[in-house]
């Protein structure tokens, strides 16, 4: 007798449960540890709910370890501290990602508009936070357009707005990406729609010069010149297409030594490149003084240098109340001063969290409260 396809049973019964509306808990094996039922990611929900799968332990366990989350939000409890969202407030998250810091708002009763230009994103969160549908609200933008979502509108200025720079752990994760030297993919990395263009159309057609500038100002690569003038040596041979080709390249010229990958560099600035990372946090930064209302919230998550000295010299030049020049017979009011600053420094992640998220250790928060001066299109 032909036993019927596994797959075919599983996709069977799910359409079952879904004419049904009925919600199952489904066994399935996996680790110590993780206890109870987890939601899945896209494509397992019916009804637009999702579906709960129980993960099934050893003997003597309770259940087993979750599928690994589409993105652990950083620094979640010092975000809920200093956001101190709560009920009838009016929250951006500048960088939706998985939905961890937005649900975090959405739970204290805030409404949330939430941007991500990556639809993946979007797809997620918004099936994960299904519940808070009534209040919140997703939107497929880069985080500068924020002032042009017309719902700002209707429901004013915000209490607060928080931008989590970088690249997201499923885009990382996700080998299609092409984000990743560390797991073969398509060598893409864009973000969104808006990139310039792909990461191989950049490696391929840049000329020397623009591949050196780009990592030497980008990744802040020591190698610059020389890992610019190997990849053009190469695609002169074969056009590089998968993140494995580039990685490779990298490696051979300049060895592997540590824990640190040697392309580790290159790529970030590929990616900051093709995203145009840097002019958008410039313009967000702006935006954000002109849709926050007196006394809202400003917090900004960064993950290296270039980033966090941008947004540092930002919240500084715009939280002094007098400007000063050697030249100068005395101080002059400062006609960019619309922030203070609760915390100077930036506030950095428990030990706890690094050792359940490592990819949280280079993260720096900065927290700024937008003051009550008016700004104007002169003064921004």
């Amino acid at each position: 007798m032909q036993l019927p396809n596994i797959a075919n049973c599983f996709v069977a019964l799910l359409s079952m449960i879904e004419a049904r509306g009925i919600f199952y808990p489904f066994l399935m094996a996996g680790r110590r540890e993780g206890q109870g039922t987890v939601s899945l990611p896209p494509n397992f929900f019916c009804n637009d709910k999702p579906i709960n799968l129980l993960m099934a332990g050893r003997e003597g366990e309770k259940g087993t370890a979750p599928p690994p989350p589409y993105h652990l939000p950083v620094l979640a409890d010092e975000v809920s501290h200093w956001m101190n969202a709560s009920a009838g407030q009016h929250i951006i998250d500048g960088t939706l990602g998985g939905g961890g810091h937005s649900e975090i708002f959405l739970q204290q009763g805030a409404s949330v508009l939430a941007i991500d230009r990556d639809s993946d994103a979007l797809e997620y969160a918004s099936r994960r936070l299904y519940k808070y549908r009534e209040n919140f609200h997703p939107w497929q933008a880069n985080y500068a357009e924020m002032p042009h979502h017309p719902a700002l509108e209707m429901m004013g200025k915000a209490d607060g707005i928080l931008l989590d720079l970088g690249v997201s752990s499923h885009q990382l994760d996700c080998a299609e990406r092409g984000f990743s030297f560390q797991k073969d993919g398509p060598l893409d990395m864009r973000m969104g729609s808006d990139a310039i263009c792909s990461a191989a159309e950049f490696v391929n057609q840049a000329t020397e010069e623009e591949l050196t500038h780009c990592f030497k100002s980008l990744g802040e690569e020591p190698q610059a010149r020389r890992i610019a003038r190997a990849i053009t040596d190469h695609r002169k041979k074969i056009p590089f297409s998968r993140t494995a080709e580039l990685a490779g390249c990298i490696e051979a010229l300049l060895g592997r030594h540590g824990k640190t990958h040697p392309a580790t560099r290159t790529f970030q600035a590929i990616r900051m490149h093709i995203n145009q990372e840097m002019p958008k946090l410039q313009e967000a930064l702006h935006a954000a003084l002109t849709c926050l209302k007196p006394g809202g919230r400003l917090l900004i998550i960064t993950f290296h240098s270039l980033e966090d000295t941008a947004v540092k010299q930002f919240l500084h030049e715009h939280a002094k109340p007098t400007i000063d020049d050697p030249t100068w017979p005395a101080a002059k009011p400062n006609p960019h001063h619309f922030l203070t600053l609760p915390v100077r420094k930036s506030i950095a992640p428990q030990r706890s969290e690094i050792l359940r998220n490592p990819r949280a250790r280079s993260a720096k928060l900065r927290v700024a409260i937008r003051n009550q001066n008016s700004i104007n299109a002169t003064t921004v």
